[in-house]
């Protein structure tokens, strides 16, 4: 029985050690978004025409909520103002989570852009989907890269991408 209690508390053990290397946001990564508007494109892949297509996009990032774990995001479309949309992006309080999305790489460039990327599950093209977000944000330069990679498959591809600047 000591036998099993000990490695019982030993695998305790390196999971919390795992969970507390696991990377995370910190308070200030988001602050770095609000402000003056950014401006730039939505490029995304076209099923229907299996091409990709770009449209001018415009981002306003607001926050913290009163929580100090809510971002809005506010994305609209200039040629297409139907298509404009308001996110609220929720940060997990131990930051390993934004808007249902598990955090799996935090980097900082010797530039001092910030690299973000993110796994979530879902449903892509009616298929079941792995995705992965890829956030870049410099001085004045901040994109948004959506991958997927469907259920059985071995690779990801590009399904999005916002770039923008100000």
């Amino acid at each position: 029985m000591s036998v099993f209690v000990s490695a019982l508390l030993i695998a305790a053990s390196f999971f919390a050690q795992a969970a507390a290397l696991a990377p995370r946001l910190k308070a200030d990564d988001l602050k770095r978004l609000t402000g003056v508007q950014w401006k730039g494109t939505l490029t995304y892949l076209d099923y229907g025409k299996n091409k990709k297509v770009s449209i001018p996009s415009q981002l306003t990032v607001t926050g913290p909520g009163a929580d100090e774990q809510s971002w809005r995001f506010e994305y609209e479309y200039p040629d297409e103002p139907k298509a404009n949309s308001k996110d609220a992006v929720v940060v997990s309080k131990d930051g390993t989570i934004i808007d249902g999305e598990r955090v799996v790489e935090r980097t900082t460039a010797a530039d001092g852009t910030l690299k973000i990327v993110t796994e979530k599950a879902g449903t892509d093209n009616d298929k079941p989907s792995l995705f992965r977000f890829t956030y870049l944000v410099g001085a004045a330069s901040f994109s948004i890269r959506k991958e997927v990679r469907y259920e059985g498959a071995a690779d990801f591809f590009e399904r999005n991408q916002y770039s923008w600047t100000r």
